[in-house]
């Protein structure tokens, strides 16, 4: 087990430290602190606003304070625009290299390629894990339509947009499934999922030849082990920039049903007030046709987020949800997941 000083430097906010925030509530890994000058002195818990994540890690200014705390590894549990690594983090990077923590990225720029960073990680005998540089028997696989073992159960987590919850979503749905007892697995398609499992796609890093079947092989490779497999979804069908990602993702997984994740309140595409949100009936066909080119997935739920609405705001968002789709809705942190397991199940015992 890793004890993890997660770096969110100026950004450890509900939305802008998603990396943090998923790894702070799912990964098997200890979290020792945060880093983050602009919040020092708090709690995880407090500097988010989430009574339930990082309750008693504190959040520290330098890499020095954050030694105390014996940390192994330090996480970058930020996303900049593009994936590139800020000037500004090069020396918090290298102090961690020196002080003998290893790396962990999902950057899209490959730390491990930095001669610099390289070069720093072998002189202090640390390692650097670019999470999202696509293994090798994913990179360059041909996608094939393969059916997947008799008796397992694919779920898709389909979004509304990026950033709403879909790996969240899948991550509270297999917890809860498991601790009913049902053989459940999570299937990771971004860093910050593979950083929590440890394996995984990164479905926005692969060649788009190949999304597919990288996709493709992770599921089948799933499917032959576990009767449950819960699928992260990654942007949305109708995102101007990233569509091409989440149409990949979704034929390559090939889900026999779909939940459908959105954040509540959210109107059009985050970072593109020219492009509104279709209506989350409209939504769900969208993503049943688009899935049905190749393999009927009905969408059997909603999983709202309601991070940033009041207790009585998200009930009555939730009860808004389901009585416009007529599915089963719930909030999956915030309610629990058992109105979805429980649609899940009807729905495959039905078949």
């Amino acid at each position: 087990m890793r004890r993890l000083v997660i770096l969110a430097e100026g950004r450890f906010s509900v939305h802008g430290a998603k990396t943090a925030i998923g790894v702070l509530r799912f990964s098997p890994d200890q979290t020792v602190a945060i880093l983050d000058s602009t919040r020092a002195g708090q709690d995880a818990a407090s500097a988010l606003g989430l009574a339930d994540v990082g309750a008693g890690v504190p959040v520290v200014a330098t890499v020095a304070e954050a030694l105390a705390f014996h940390p192994t590894d330090l996480l970058i549990g930020i996303a900049p625009i593009g994936g590139q690594l800020p000037d500004a983090w090069r020396p918090t990077l290298l102090q961690a290299m020196e002080a003998g923590l290893n790396l962990i990225s999902g950057l899209h720029v490959f730390l491990d390629d930095d001669p610099e960073l390289h070069a720093a990680a072998e002189a202090h005998h640390v390692t650097i894990w670019d999470v999202r540089r696509p293994q090798p028997d994913y990179a360059m696989r041909i996608g094939r339509g393969l059916p997947h073992r008799q008796g397992s159960r694919t779920v898709y987590f389909a979004g509304s947009d990026c950033n709403v919850g879909k790996m969240t979503g899948a991550l509270a749905l297999d917890r809860e499934a498991r601790g009913r007892g049902w053989d459940s697995v999570f299937a990771a398609t971004g860093q910050t999922g593979i950083m929590i499992s440890g394996v995984g796609v990164p479905a926005d890093r692969v060649i788009s030849d190949f999304v597919n079947g990288a996709v493709e092989k992770l599921v089948l490779d799933l499917t032959e082990q576990h009767q449950w497999v819960f699928v992260e979804g990654q942007g949305t069908l109708c995102h101007p920039a990233y569509s091409a990602v989440t149409l990949g993702l979704l034929h390559g997984a090939r889900p026999d049903a779909q939940i459908l994740c959105h954040e509540a309140g959210r109107t059009h595409i985050n970072e593109y007030p020219d492009y509104p949100l279709p209506s989350l009936r409209g939504l769900i066909t969208v993503y049943e046709t688009a899935a049905g080119w190749l393999h009927p997935a009905p969408v059997v739920g909603v999983a709202l987020n309601t991070v940033n609405l009041s207790e009585d705001e998200a009930r009555a968002a939730v009860e808004a949800a389901a009585q416009e789709t007529g599915l089963p809705a719930t909030d999956p942190v915030r309610f629990g997941s058992a109105a979805l397991l429980d649609a899940l199940e009807r729905f495959f015992h039905g078949r």
